[in-house]
C-alpha cells in the first residue's frame, strides 16, 4: 500500500481493499496465482497496464508484450476463476487520420477495424479490443472499454505521452516567477503545434466516467463492444497558455517540435462525442479550462512553496546552490538530531546519507546542487524520507 501513488492509495484504503504488489502482467503464472487467491466470478477487473504513446514509440516490442500480451494473460486468469467483467482504458491514440475530427466515438473504432491509427500505440489498443471481443464470445465475458483523452491532474509526476505537454506547461509556469527569491526557469519548450486542438479530461471527471462505465447495468450498454469515450474539454496549447497567463502574466514559451508528439497530436481527434456516455452512463464532464488551470496551478504552487522553503533552509550562502557542507549541516540539524538511537549511535550513518543524496542530486558532479535539480527531484522524494529510510535500515 505504501508504494502506491497517492490517488490510488486513497481509493484502495477507502474501499478497504488489499494491495498486492510486484505482480508482472507479463507473467501468466503470477497472474493466475493472484486471481486464484483474490478473485472470483463476482470480481471486476481493471486492466491499466500499458505504456503511453511516446514510450510505446520508443520501444514498441516491450509495449506490445505489456499491452497486448498482458491483456491476454489477464483474460486467461479471469477465465480460470469465472470472472466476467473487465474494464480497459483505450485511448484517443486508437484514432488515425481517417477518424472524425470532431465528435469522435468509440463506435467508430469498432466499425472501422481496418483503419490505420498511424502508430504501434493505436495498433496495440486495437489488439486489446480484439482480445476482449473474443473473451466475450468464447467465455460469455462482459468486457467494457473507455476511450480516454489526455488526462489532466495536479499530481507532481506523470509519464511520457503526447498530451502530457499540458502538464509540463502547468508545472513550468510557477517556476518562471521569482516569487520565492530563487532562480527562474527558462521559457517552456512546447513540443507540439501551438494551434493543434486535443481532447483532454480532468481527473475528477475521468474518475466519474470510469466508475459510471464500471457500474452500469450490462443491459443498458448499447454501444458496440460496450465501448464509450470519456469526454472532457478540448483546447490548443495557445489557449492553455493564455489561461495560464491569467495567473502568471510572464509565462513564456517557445516551440521546438518533437517528431513523435507532433505527429500524434495531428492524428488524433479535436473533440470526443458526449452523446453516448450521457445517454447510457449518465456521464457528462463538469470541469472546463478555467477551473482546471486554477486547480492545477494552485496545487503546484503549494508544493513549490514547501520545496522552496526546504531548499532555502539548506542554501546557507543564499546563492541558489547547495553544496555538501550545506546538505550535511541541514541533515544533522533538522533530520538526525533527536532521532539517534543512543544505545548504538547512528551518527556514523550520516556520511552514508550525504553520499546517497549527493549521488542523486549533484547530477553534473560539480559539487553543487541547483534549485532546479532539487525542485525536480523533490517531486518524488524528500531529504527527510531518505534520512529516515537510511537510519531505519542502518
Amino acid at each position: 500500500m505504501a508504494d502506491l501513488p497517492g490517488s490510488l492509495k486513497r481509493v484502495v484504503a477507502s474501499a478497504g481493499g488489499t494491495s498486492v504488489g510486484n505482480v508482472d502482467v507479463c507473467d501468466p503464472e503470477a497472474l493466475n496465482q493472484l486471481f486464484k487467491e483474490h478473485a472470483d466470478e463476482n470480481t471486476t477487473v481493471w486492466n491499466l497496464a500499458a505504456p503511453l504513446s511516446v514510450e510505446t514509440a520508443m520501444d514498441p516490442a516491450v509495449a506490445e508484450a505489456v499491452t497486448v500480451g498482458g491483456m491476454g494473460n489477464v483474460l486467461d486468469a479471469m477465465s480460470l476463476v469465472g470472472a466476467r467483467k473487465i474494464c480497459f482504458t483505450d485511448s484517443i491514440g486508437s484514432f488515425g487520420a481517417e477518424a472524425p475530427r470532431n465528435g469522435a466515438t468509440a463506435r467508430w473504432l469498432t466499425e472501422n477495424p481496418g483503419q490505420d491509427p498511424g502508430s504501434d500505440y493505436g495498433l496495440q489498443k486495437r489488439g486489446c479490443r480484439d482480445l476482449m471481443a473474443k473473451f466475450a464470445k468464447d467465455f460469455g465475458g462482459d468486457p467494457r472499454f473507455a476511450v480516454l483523452p489526455g488526462v489532466l491532474h495536479s499530481e507532481p509526476i506523470w509519464g511520457n505521452g503526447t498530451t502530457e505537454y499540458a502538464l509540463d506547461a502547468l508545472l513550468a509556469a510557477p517556476h518562471q516567477q521569482t516569487k520565492h527569491a530563487l532562480p527562474t526557469m527558462d521559457a517552456y519548450i512546447c513540443p507540439v503545434d501551438p494551434d493543434v486542438r486535443l481532447p483532454m479530461v480532468f481527473v475528477d471527471d475521468l474518475m466519474r466516467g470510469l466508475i459510471a462505465l464500471q457500474e452500469a447495468d450490462e443491459s443498458k450498454l448499447t454501444e458496440p463492444q460496450h465501448g464509450y469515450c470519456v469526454p472532457g474539454l478540448s483546447f490548443t496549447p495557445n489557449e492553455l497558455f493564455a489561461e495560464i497567463r491569467k495567473h502568471h502574466a510572464g509565462f513564456g514559451f517557445r516551440v521546438e517540435l518533437d517528431e513523435n508528439m507532433n505527429k500524434f497530436a495531428h492524428l488524433w481527434p479535436d473533440t470526443l462525442s458526449e452523446e453516448e456516455p450521457l445517454r447510457d452512463l449518465g456521464y457528462a464532464p463538469k470541469v472546463g479550462l478555467k477551473a482546471m488551470v486554477a486547480n492545477v496551478l494552485a496545487q503546484h504552487e503549494e508544493r513549490n512553496l514547501s520545496t522552496a522553503q526546504a531548499f532555502k533552509r539548506m542554501d546557507l550562502e543564499n546563492d541558489g546552490f547547495v553544496d555538501r557542507l550545506d546538505l550535511e549541516y541541514y541533515v544533522r540539524r533538522h533530520c538526525v538530531r533527536g532521532r539517534e538511537d543512543y544505545g548504538s549511535s547512528r551518527e556514523e550513518s550520516v556520511e552514508a546519507v550525504i553520499d546517497k543524496l549527493m549521488a542523486e542530486l549533484d547530477t553534473n558532479r560539480d559539487g553543487q546542487i541547483s534549485w532546479w535539480t532539487f525542485s525536480n527531484w523533490n517531486r518524488t522524494n524528500s531529504v527527510e524520507s531518505v534520512v529516515l529510510h537510511s537510519m531505519r535500515d542502518a
